[in-house]
């Protein structure tokens, strides 16, 4: 970028390669822009590279919400918001059976280490799922790369996903954004404020426990026209909300009016 352009916005992933002193740098480079972050981990407290860098950012947006996202609003900021989903539908996308190696195809897919975190239902998924005479489980041993990972959602009929903490609200890995925008059934455990932004057995399905899971996956594999219509309204509606293009576009929004258009975004401000 040319000394000479004013951006209006400057926008920083997780970014755990910067350091605070840079964004610093930058604020004093561009005393005008808006300064932006986003972040998806989840730990017992905000993690001090997050904390660091909000000093000199003006809005932050996590895949979370609640008393957890307030955590990340400094005084000297403008806002926080949160981010349920996303998805980037010019990868994550639906390819047809037929399409898909043998190898690839299941009643029942897992895509991610175990947990690093307090929730220990998410272990308890992994054990039971291994367990399963039809499933696959990656993520404990390997990590699947272009094109295996779309493979791997496409291939199978149920998407499970469980995050590694409990203590956060609306929060969800990118599994959920990412298996819904291939089209995949997708049954995750109940993180608190999912209702608020999907209809249950209309854009996925949701369980509490081991023995709930059970049940649900027992129903929708001998239910295939059921399941495979919740995957399409799962499908839409996250493509028409939390794609890129709609999301950023209402990211944009917020950071403008300083409140969202939906009602199941979370926006705190000072």
């Amino acid at each position: 970028m040319s000394m000479k352009q004013k951006p209006e916005i400057v926008w920083f992933g997780k970014a755990e390669r910067i350091l605070p002193l840079t964004l610093n740098i930058l604020r004093q480079v561009f005393p005008d822009a808006i300064f932006v972050k986003w972040a998806a981990d989840i730990r017992n407290d905000p993690t001090l590279h997050d904390i660091g860098h909000n000093q000199y950012i003006d809005w932050f947006f996590g895949t979370f919400s609640g008393d957890y996202l307030k955590k990340h609003l400094l005084p000297t900021m403008k806002g926080v918001g949160s981010i349920i989903a996303f998805t980037d539908s010019s990868f994550y996308r639906h390819i047809e059976k037929v399409d898909i190696g043998e190898e690839w195809k299941t009643d029942i897919v897992w895509t991610g280490r175990r947990s690093v975190g307090n929730n220990i239902l998410r272990n308890q998924t992994i054990d039971r799922l291994l367990k399963y005479d039809n499933s696959k489980v990656h993520g404990l041993t390997n990590w699947l790369g272009n094109p295996d990972y779309l493979y791997a959602i496409n291939g199978a009929k149920i998407g499970i996903g469980v995050n590694s903490y409990d203590h956060t609200n609306k929060s969800s890995s990118d599994r959920l954004g990412n298996y819904m925008a291939c089209g995949t059934f997708y049954l995750c455990h109940d993180f608190g404020g999912i209702d608020e932004i999907f209809k249950r057995g209309y854009h996925l399905d949701w369980f509490q426990d081991i023995e709930e899971m059970e049940e649900k996956i027992d129903y929708y594999l001998k239910h295939d026209d059921e399941r495979k219509q919740i995957a399409k309204n799962g499908q839409e509606f996250v493509l028409k909300y939390f794609d890129t293009k709609p999301l950023v576009q209402n990211l944009l929004n917020i950071i403008k009016h300083s409140e969202s258009k939906y009602p199941w975004d979370d926006v705190y401000t000072n």
